[in-house]
């Protein structure tokens, strides 16, 4: 996991249906703050928008 490097904001792609994670590192692991399998909105680390087709 990218967590080791301190990676702060950690996003994950599932593809089968398509699905996005979002996750914020606290405390030394991550945890969940956004999913979403049509639309994804984050405001950490910048603001995305990211509809899934």
């Amino acid at each position: 996991m990218p967590a080791a490097a301190g990676v702060i904001h950690h996003r994950r792609i599932g593809p089968n249906p398509p699905h996005m994670y979002a996750y914020d590192l606290v405390d030394g692991r991550y945890e969940p703050v956004a999913d979403a399998a049509e639309e994804l909105i984050v405001d950490k680390p910048f603001d995305i928008r990211d509809v899934t087709p």
